[in-house]
């Protein structure tokens, strides 16, 4: 059975950086063409035609833009040796579902707030429609045409295991349970399915390196509100320029969605902050991208983790890792390594 659609079920010459226009358009008409997408998508497409994520690596040109060779559900699905992920046994995955189901006439007019024509339904937002056409595909398949995905090894950060010699005895406790916080975060599976395949193991690793970011800029950059405060503050410029790697920490409905849904499991309590007569819809673009301003992070840690003595051997043991690791220094928080606190 051949299906002649992508890996994840957008229509061959569309993609998130499409649709892709006719290349008859002239320069004027094209120029239309993209101003209609931005105002729909959000962004303006490509005229450049894509070589389809079916083409192999080595047959796409140099010079060509997409297919990116980056894609996670590309890459998935060659690893699993499927047409594409309708013959997948974990169809659908959270993945894909976040991705090509994300793709929706509903899903665009709610972004919008209004309703958008046939002809702008059918230019912009039919091709990527994926998942439908891939749910269509999977209910034909027969059942010895549905593939179990290679499974991928585990991937896992080195972990320093908490030093027992140290000299002090004062916030012991505390800096334990801060050790603790950080090899929990870096054993869970972060509440995500099928994280033995590609994609998800790739997603959980992402997630992973952005919470431990999030809690790092805290613990380093953290101040207490006030005296006897229970909570640390990041001001909105502090949080921007030092996210590190972690970029998509700018996207607000990230930073709510997964991550403090994420550590709020753990004990750590967020929340962003406007500032006094900034509206809260001023406080992301139309995009969903964190503005530099208007706005501060919250942060609190419930009893169950020590609560405030916790956050401040957080603050303590992070300050110590930047002044001697510099550049360094977030990895080794990430391996928890707490060896640090034998120079204090």
């Amino acid at each position: 059975m051949t299906n002649l659609v992508s890996k994840c079920g957008i229509d061959c010459g569309a993609c998130p950086w499409g649709p892709f226009p006719r290349q008859d358009m002239t320069a004027e008409e094209f120029e239309q063409y993209r101003n209609n997408g931005k105002k729909i998508l959000g962004y303006m497409p490509i005229k450049t035609p894509c070589a389809t994520c079916q083409t192999p690596d080595e047959r796409i040109p140099k010079t060509s833009k997409l297919p990116s060779r980056k894609c996670l559900i590309r890459q998935c699905v060659d690893k699993t040796g499927v047409a594409n992920c309708a013959y997948c046994s974990r169809f659908p995955c959270d993945t894909l579902k976040e991705t090509a189901g994300a793709w929706n006439r509903e899903s665009i007019e709610a972004k919008l707030g209004a309703s958008i024509s046939e002809d702008d339904y059918h230019s912009f937002v039919e091709p990527f429609e994926g998942l439908n056409r891939l749910e269509v595909i999977h209910a034909s398949l027969k059942p010895d045409e549905i593939v179990e995905p290679a499974k991928v090894p585990t991937s896992k950060t080195r972990i320093v295991e908490f030093p027992d010699n140290l000299s002090f005895k004062e916030n012991m406790v505390s800096f334990k349970a801060v050790h603790n916080l950080l090899v929990t975060l870096e054993n869970s599976s972060l509440g995500l399915q099928d994280t033995d395949t590609f994609a998800q193991q790739h997603k959980l690793g992402k997630q992973k390196a952005h919470i431990l970011r999030f809690l790092w800029i805290f613990g380093n950059y953290g101040k207490f509100e006030k005296e006897n405060s229970t909570h640390f503050v990041v001001d909105a410029e502090t949080y921007y320029a030092n996210r590190g790697k972690e970029k998509t920490l700018a996207i607000w409905s990230f930073v709510e969605d997964v991550v403090f849904k994420v550590l709020v499991n753990f004990g750590v309590c967020c929340e962003r902050v406007a500032l006094k007569g900034v509206k809260t819809e001023d406080l992301a673009t139309g995009t969903g991208y964190l503005r530099k301003k208007g706005w501060f992070m919250r942060m609190s840690f419930e009893e169950k983790i020590g609560s405030t003595a916790t956050l401040k051997a957080l603050q303590t043991y992070a300050n110590n890792l930047d002044k001697k690791y510099a550049s360094r220094a977030f990895q080794r928080f990430r391996e928890a390594d707490m060896t640090i606190l034998l120079d204090t």
